[in-house]
């Protein structure tokens, strides 16, 4: 089946929300998503986004959610958002959290900040109990094999698991186990999903970017300020050269939005919308070219399909 425009989503927490706003801009254009690719947050977006198959009715269940839960405003958030000057990503971060022991502390004696208990409770009542394989649009989300270090692309099994595994924020939130295999967030392996969703047969696709740019800074007096930045260097550049072979990025402003704060739903949405309204476009040229072009596509498998 050809499946012309395919969306690759990317990480960034709570500013992942910002593709329910590419999405709906999408929709009430009438340009389909023929697939999606997601990782981390973008795996939670896209995997929701597939299942129910309009914007509307994603924002709807997402908005329930957060209106019935509050598994999302753990004492672990308020602490990280009140210990940084500058809502930045996670990994720029890394070094403040260990040293002022918000990670510290509990990675010592458990796999995770935030308890097993309570993400499984906070992904039961937010994903449904589904086959990837049954979303009305197909879907696969990437995550990371700490085992073995390879970048997977869950395409069968259960929806819930698969988003569970690919927003797998190490510290954060505890693995996945499946058979052999040790699954953390996606994004250490693959920020920008554009290869896989080539390979989930999308003939043109647009890689949404909704985490912060690599930032400029000078301050290198500790050993750890080093480790941190080259990592984040070295996961930038990485970024860089998957987000590159995708027919059109978009990069919603969300930089006012931090990470953490998962109660920004609708300012998220809106940054979204007023990105795809700035490209609307090169968005549909882009949608028109993907509809022809999808009777020559081949596909081309550039990593490991699996089923959990």
């Amino acid at each position: 089946m050809k499946h012309g425009l395919g969306l690759a989503l990317g990480g960034g927490a709570a500013r992942g929300y910002a593709h329910l706003g590419i999405l709906e801009h999408l929709d009430e254009s009438g340009i389909p998503v023929g697939c999606l690719t997601g990782t981390s947050m973008g795996a939670v977006i896209g995997g929701l986004y597939a299942w129910f198959g309009t914007a509307r009715e994603a924002i709807d269940h997402v908005q329930r959610f957060l209106a019935r839960s509050d598994t999302v405003n753990q004492a672990v958030y308020r602490r990280i958002m009140e210990s940084e000057r500058q809502p930045a990503n996670f990994l720029q971060n890394l070094s403040m959290f260990i040293s002022k022991g918000i990670l510290y502390g509990k990675t010592l004696t458990a796999q995770s900040a935030v308890p097993q208990e309570v993400v499984s409770e906070a992904f039961r009542m937010l994903v449904p109990d589904v086959d990837i394989r049954e979303t009305r649009i197909p879907f696969g989300a990437v995550v990371s094999d700490l085992v073995n270090g390879e970048e997977l692309l869950i395409t069968g099994g259960s929806l819930r698991k698969a988003l569970m595994a690919s927003s797998a924020i190490p510290g954060i939130y505890p693995p996945v186990e499946h058979e052999d295999l040790v699954l953390i967030d996606g994004g250490w392996t693959n920020k920008i999903p554009v290869n896989p969703c080539f390979q989930m047969g999308a003939s043109k696709v647009i890689a949404v970017c909704v985490s912060r740019e690599l930032e400029d800074t000078r301050d290198f007096n500790r050993g750890m300020d080093i480790i941190i930045r080259s990592n984040a260097v070295a996961t930038h550049r990485l970024g860089e050269l998957q987000k590159s072979s995708a027919s059109l990025s978009l990069y919603p402003e969300v930089e006012h939005i931090h990470w953490a704060d998962f109660s920004q739903l609708a300012p998220a949405i809106e940054a979204g919308r007023a990105c795809a309204d700035e490209n609307r476009a090169a968005i549909r040229s882009l949608a028109l070219r993907a509809k022809w072009t999808a009777l020559f596509h081949r596909r081309k498998r550039v990593i490991r399909e699996i089923t959990i």
